[in-house]
């Protein structure tokens, strides 16, 4: 496969910029760093419980973020530059906002008692919530209001949510739109045989691989790449990647584990990793921290990302300014907390926040500072001349 930049945008944080019209002026600047790809995180319509991860609507543009006219200069001005344009899509949960969860309740996980000891994966506390009026609970593996979908009712693959989401593709496949970043699948992967639920359970799984190919089967001129979570560095990116049409898999365990290691180890670790031909090597994202702030110099974050010669990479919107996480001044922590819900979650069940901020998703959740962006330009020993720089050698490796 031919060597793909993808860059992501993560869309709430323009809102204050100018919303899609500047992510559209944004675009000369993706083009500078000669990305193949443009990946939009959410930018559904949301209540923004999980940062717009929680969709009320997947066939429309959130309001704050612009307009469905808007949207379609974006996606053209990205294919004039030669850059296609990716959409987040969430198959395991929609928000509890979303019409499907009154009128198609069956679409979704239900219990009459709190299954066993399940988990949600934010804070460790119950993924169960009742509801008075059906006298029934629901299923939430992240936050409350984001409840699970029931792919396989009776063991058998949902055909209805599949009618759905396969609507869902073809509505934006018609837009114009290239391809799906797809969020954290493996938490399809669900068997409610058993009395507890931890995440090892949800990583192997035909489940979340029959659902994938279902929605995207016929649509073999789609770009796809899926989050995964893979603590064998290869094992489940191959499982993944031959078994279903994803062209790369994100491997989210790769960042923790750079970020975390001795500096003497940071080499072998992104060595150990793309290997692997089918990785798209990501080390920031809408879910992580900034790294520079660990006390790593931007050289060596770019040096990780580019010298490997990695078949996929993904650089983060700021990555490439070498930005740091914001302190208390740029992101106090009412902000922080609305930004993130998995910190929220565990500040309110005893968590000291300022221990929770280094680690919190809001760190990349704010706007990138366009005025340091227009200072780089002119510098050649900026980090964004880096990384172009290093760009440039990473497609020649």
């Amino acid at each position: 496969m031919a060597k793909t930049l993808v860059y992501q945008m993560y869309p709430i944080s323009w809102e204050k910029q100018g919303g899609l019209v500047a992510m559209t002026e944004h675009l000369k600047r993706v083009k500078a760093l000669d990305a193949d790809y443009v990946w939009l995180s959410p930018l559904f319509p949301s209540p923004r419980h999980d940062g717009g991860y929680d969709i009320s609507d997947f066939l429309n543009v959130d309001g704050q973020i612009g307009t469905l006219d808007e949207l379609d200069d974006f996606i053209q001005t990205a294919h004039r530059y030669d850059i296609g344009v990716l959409f987040d899509l969430t198959l395991n949960h929609t928000s509890t906002e979303h019409e499907w969860f009154e009128k198609h309740p069956e679409y979704y996980c239900w219990s009459k008692s709190e299954r066993g000891d399940w988990k949600n994966l934010f804070d460790q506390g119950s993924c169960w919530t009742f509801v008075p009026e059906k006298e029934q609970y629901y299923l939430h593996l992240f936050h409350k209001n984001q409840a699970d979908l029931n792919w396989f009712p009776g063991g058998e693959l949902n055909q209805a949510l599949v009618h759905e989401f396969r609507d869902i593709v073809k509505y934006w496949k018609d837009f114009d739109i290239d391809g799906f970043r797809l969020d954290v699948p493996q938490a399809i992967n669900k068997d409610f045989k058993r009395r507890t639920l931890e995440l090892s359970d949800l990583l192997f799984g035909d489940q979340a691989i029959d659902v994938i190919n279902a929605v995207f089967n016929g649509y073999d001129d789609l770009f796809l790449i899926m989050e995964c979570i893979d603590p064998t560095h290869g094992e489940l990116i191959d499982y993944y990647a031959n078994s279903t049409p994803v062209d790369f898999v994100l491997n989210t365990l790769v960042k923790d584990e750079i970020r975390t290691a001795p500096h003497e180890d940071k080499d072998n670790i992104v060595m150990d990793a793309v290997i692997n031909p089918n990785l798209m090597l990501d080390l920031e994202s809408h879910d992580s921290p900034r790294m520079v702030s660990d006390d790593i110099p931007w050289s060596d974050v770019i040096w990780w990302m580019f010298s490997t010669g990695a078949e996929g990479l993904c650089l983060y919107q700021g990555q490439e300014l070498g930005l740091k996480n914001p302190g208390k001044h740029k992101m106090p922590n009412k902000k922080m907390l609305s930004l993130d819900a998995q910190t929220a979650m565990r500040y309110y069940k005893g968590e000291d926040l300022d221990e929770l901020r280094p680690l919190s998703r809001a760190n990349a959740r704010i706007p990138i500072p366009l005025d340091e962006y227009e200072f780089q330009e002119h510098s050649d020993k900026s980090c964004l001349a880096l990384t172009r720089a290093w760009v440039k050698k990473w497609r020649n490796i």
